[in-house]
C-alpha cells in the first residue's frame, strides 16, 4: 500500500500539468452535453470546491492569521461561485482567474498556507485551461457566437 502511495505522490510531483490536462479532459464532456443552465451550475460547484482546498491546507497551517485569510478567500470563491449561478455566469471564469493567481501567490512559499509543489502547477493549469473554455462555451451558447 505504502509502494502505491509513494508511486502516485512520485507522478504527482513529476507531471502536476499532465494531471491537469487529464482533469480538464475529463470535465469538458460534462459541459458540452450538460444544457446551459446545468453546466453553469456544475462549474460554480467546481468553483467553491477548487475554492474550499485551501481550508485544508490552512488547517495544516500553525498561524490563525493563515488559517483565517485562507478561509476568507475560500468563502469569496464561494460567494463567487454563487453570483455565477444566480447573477451571472461571467463571475464563474473570473473565480477561477483569480484562482489561479491566488495559487500563483503561494508559488514562493512566503504566502499564505503550505501548499504541495505540484498543486500549483496543476491548479493553474487546469484553472487558465477552465476559464477559456467557460468563456467560449458561454459565450457561444448565450450570445450566438
Amino acid at each position: 500500500m505504502t509502494s502505491t502511495l509513494s508511486r502516485q505522490s512520485d507522478f504527482l510531483r513529476r507531471h502536476p500539468m499532465g494531471l491537469a490536462a487529464v482533469l480538464f479532459a475529463l470535465f469538458i464532456p460534462f459541459h458540452i452535453v450538460l444544457p446551459v443552465d446545468q453546466s453553469i451550475i456544475l462549474a460554480g460547484v467546481t468553483l467553491a470546491l477548487i475554492g474550499g482546498a485551501y481550508i485544508g491546507f490552512a488547517a495544516r497551517a500553525d498561524s490563525a492569521n493563515v488559517f483565517w485569510m485562507e478561509l476568507a478567500v475560500a468563502m469569496l470563491f464561494g460567494l463567487t461561485a454563487v453570483l455565477g449561478i444566480t447573477v451571472h455566469w461571467a463571475f464563474l471564469p473570473a473565480g477561477l482567474a483569480f484562482h489561479a493567481v491566488w495559487d500563483l501567490l503561494h508559488h514562493n512559499r512566503e504566502f499564505g498556507a503550505a501548499v504541495p509543489n505540484w498543486f500549483l502547477p496543476m491548479r493553474t493549469v487546469f484553472n487558465g485551461l477552465t476559464v477559456q473554455f467557460l468563456l467560449l462555451l458561454y459565450g457561444a451558447e448565450l450570445f450566438g457566437a
